[in-house]
């Protein structure tokens, strides 16, 4: 994600440029974004914010792992993008998309259950995340000594 397009990670800074987003989009999903947002950031609170508006999303970062998944407002709901989704396991068959990134749809309607099946997901991919940069760094170090 190019830097020139995220909002800084200071919370007020964030609530405001997300406020901006989301302010031509219809209450139930302005509504949703914040109810998955507190989600979101309630079962990782490690997890870094960034409104990118070139995105038109909420993009969630690891400190270790970097980008984990982002929020996009889009037609009546909200897709919840996995930087991963490509390898992550679908324990409800609900991934979207195919490639490296890969969706769950969540519609205005939703109640709190669906916020669960997105947790699941996130944990799922912030696991394969760490995963990954925990094997970059290790082949870093085994590159840096031979």
């Amino acid at each position: 994600m190019p830097s020139g397009d995220s909002a800084p990670a200071d919370p007020s800074s964030t609530d405001a440029a997300l406020d901006g987003m989301l302010r031509g989009e219809p209450p139930a999903v302005v509504a949703l974004v914040q109810r998955l947002r507190r989600a979101v950031t309630e079962a990782h609170p490690d997890l870094q914010e960034r409104v990118n508006t070139s995105w038109y999303g909420l993009a969630f970062h690891h400190p270790r792992a970097g980008y984990i998944c982002a929020l996009f407002p889009r037609r009546g709901g909200v897709n919840v993008g996995f930087e991963q989704g490509g390898v992550l396991h679908d324990p409800h068959g609900r991934l979207t998309g195919r490639g490296r990134t890969r969706d769950v749809r969540i519609e205005v309607d939703a109640g709190p259950d669906e916020d669960e099946i997105v947790l699941d997901y996130l944990d799922i991919a912030v696991d394969v995340a760490i995963d990954r940069a925990a094997h970059k760094a290790a082949k870093v170090r085994r590159t840096r000594a031979t």
